[in-house]
Parts: structure tokens; sequence; C-alpha cells
């Protein structure tokens, strides 16, 4: 079964002292194939948040890595290019043991990572809040998608906004 996913107020403060810029951005997404796969994830706010902030991304023109499986050398082949020039790396999509094993290797790469709190997903609520709560303390940046997608407006290059 799904969990709910965790109220703000639940969360500890992200303790990053660098903001979220649009031209600086990479979007992560980690197991979206097998998320897509799963009945249970179509019509949920999890879900609904990782189309959300994807659409953001490609409306935007803000490269997209997609790790998962098979392609998961290719995607970090990718995201070692986009690094280069894009420092701010925006992870969303499933919390597997191998995103929590490269993150401190990309950590030594840049310091500008950020976790999309609504739009990853534990084994249940508990380990939610706990793992925000532990990369909090690491310095990780973390956000709601609604935050993200916000502050990726407002950095926006002028003739990408539509009044």
């Amino acid at each position: 079964m799904l969990y709910a996913m965790p109220k703000k107020i639940q969360l500890a403060p992200s303790q990053a002292k660098w903001q979220i810029s649009s031209s600086g951005s990479v979007l992560v997404l980690v197991g979206l194939h097998n998320l897509k796969m799963q009945a249970m994830v179509q019509k949920t706010d999890l879900m609904s948040n990782l189309v959300q902030i994807n659409n953001k991304a490609v409306t935007l023109n803000i490269p997209v890595v997609d790790l998962y499986g098979d392609d998961l050398i290719q995607g970090m082949q990718q995201l070692g290019e986009y690094t280069s020039t894009h420092p701010q790396l925006v992870f969303t999509g499933q919390v597997t043991p191998m995103l929590k094993q490269i993150l401190p290797h990309l950590q030594s790469v840049t310091d500008q990572l950020c976790i999309v709190d609504d739009a990853i997903l534990l084994a249940n609520q508990e380990q939610h809040i706990q793992w925000i709560e532990n990369i909090s303390k690491e310095g990780l940046h973390h956000m709601n998608s609604y935050s993200l997608t916000r502050l990726w407006d407002l950095s926006a290059p002028s003739s990408y906004i539509v009044s």
C-alpha cells in the first residue's frame, strides 16, 4: 500500500545555503520506469508531482536524466557530462539502495544536490521522514515540488515565461 506523502511540517528544515536555478539544474528521475509499472502508483500525488516536475523541466529546457536498471551506466555518464555545466542535481523517484550509495559520490563532485520531498518514494512514511531528516543533516537541500517549480519559473529566462 502506498503511503500518504509527509506534510512539510513533518520534515526537518533544509540546511542548504544555495538557491535553485533553472539554468543550473538537471532533473534526475530515479526508477521512474519501475514506478510507472506499479498500478497502485498511477493515480497518486506522487505520480502527479513527478509528471508536473518532468513537464516543467522539459518546458524550461532543463536536462532530464533517467536512472534505472539497464540504462544506469548511460544515465550516470550523462549525469557526469551535465554536472560540469549544470551543477544542481534535483532528484525525484524511487529512493533505492543504489541512489543512497551514489549520493555521497555525487556530493563530492557538486554540493548542490536537492531531493524533492513529495516526489520520492521509500518503503513507508516513517522511512520517508527519517531519510529527509538524515539528508538534511548531511547538508543536502530538499523542498517540495511546488517550491521547486516556482523557483524554476522565477529563475527562467524571460523568453520562457508566458504572461
